[in-house]
């Protein structure tokens, strides 16, 4: 099976960002009057900003300005990351697979994250071996919608057939099973292993040391 690209996801692929994402989300929640249990907060935190505040308005019956939601989660967001040191997030793998891969393959960083936080956590080194990131800024649909993975392989001047999308959600799996793009679930992350084999990914992996591997098996095949 021949591989020309690989793509990646960023929040809970390449950094452990879930707990931050987890608790602005609590946290925004919280200021806004709502309770939600810990299991429906794993699954809200899979969603944009918008979409956690129609749940809160649908679920409950109750109105409130969506974009003081959205202003008020982003800067929570931003102040744990500025907490927390964006750039000690990364899993210990995380940077040295990019590195690896990026001698033999071009690589891509596709995250529903937005610029500014994308910017805060990769180093230069790290970014360097990137050929595109494509963030929820340079799209008008983010994942689990097609565009922002079709973006990155026109850009890259590909065919989906030639790619490997590695992520960690289900958003991740279902955006790959609707463009029909090859699925690597990588476990750690925000989503459970059940979940995530729904989606019919072609390699299930504990860390990036696996997906090495496997990826370098392969080009045998």
């Amino acid at each position: 099976m021949k591989i020309k690209a690989i793509l990646l996801d960023l929040d809970g692929t390449l950094i452990d960002s879930i707990p931050l994402i987890m608790a602005s989300d609590k946290d925004a929640i919280e200021e806004f009057g709502f309770k939600v249990s810990h299991q429906k907060m794993r699954e809200l935190s899979m969603l944009h900003s918008r979409d956690i505040a129609y749940y809160l308005m649908d679920s409950t019956k109750k109105v409130f300005n969506i974009f003081d939601f959205i202003d008020y989660r982003r800067k929570s967001f931003l102040h744990s990351l500025k907490k927390h040191k964006a750039n000690k997030l990364w899993f210990k793998d995380s940077k040295q697979f990019i590195q690896d891969m990026s001698k033999n393959y071009p690589l891509a960083v596709i995250t529903g994250s937005r610029n500014v936080f994308v910017n805060e956590v990769f180093d230069k080194k790290t970014r360097s071996c990137l050929n595109c990131v494509i963030t929820s800024d340079d799209v008008e649909h983010k994942k689990p919608d097609i565009e922002p993975l079709l973006k990155a392989i026109t850009r890259m001047r590909l065919n989906k057939e030639e790619v490997i999308f590695i992520g960690d959600s289900i958003q991740d799996g279902l955006m790959c099973q609707r463009l029909g793009v090859k699925f690597i679930a990588k476990l750690g992350g925000i989503s459970t292993e059940n979940n995530l084999r729904k989606f019919n990914p072609i390699f299930i992996a504990k860390d990036f040391c696996e997906i090495k591997r496997f990826v370098e098996l392969l080009e045998d095949i």
